[in-house]
């Protein structure tokens, strides 16, 4: 594992978050479920979502969404529970590490995008509460502000 290094944010979005980004990169504390999370996420249909147009505000609208940020800083969404299945964060990644990851609530409407609630949520990859901020900031660069 990488040392962590932390940067220091604006003083708004700091209030809000927390003070620091994270740099660490976090692992699949779960591997031995991947397979078989895989397998019953391809049963269910779930989706990886890596651009964010028109389906993207469809899934944002229906339920809670996970997301993740990736080793390379990629975005990647999905939904939280597809036809009562609950997808995990390690489908969005394919059990790959990942630099932060958790749960969002987001409303979308006519181009606009507000996000109600994010969250560092995620019990296989367990991020830091610094991670936060990295997500954060992804969803700011589509046009989401939490």
């Amino acid at each position: 594992m990488r040392p962590k290094s932390i940067a220091k944010l604006p003083s708004n979005v700091a209030k809000r978050f927390g003070s620091k980004i994270s740099t660490s990169t976090f692992l699949n504390q779960l591997p031995h479920l991947l397979s078989t999370e895989l397998n019953d996420a391809a049963k269910v249909g779930a989706t990886r979502l890596r651009t964010f147009g028109p389906e993207f505000d469809t899934l944002v609208n229906s339920d809670m969404i996970k997301w993740v940020v990736t080793e390379s800083g990629e975005l990647i969404v999905g939904a939280a529970r597809k036809n009562s299945v609950e997808i995990s964060h390690a489908f969005l990644t394919n059990g790959r590490v990942m630099r932060a990851a958790g749960e969002a609530n987001i409303a979308a409407s006519g181009g606009t995008r507000i996000g109600i609630e994010i969250t560092n949520h995620s019990g296989h990859f367990m991020p830091s509460q610094e991670s936060l901020m990295i997500g954060v900031e992804a969803f700011k660069k589509i046009g989401v502000t939490f």
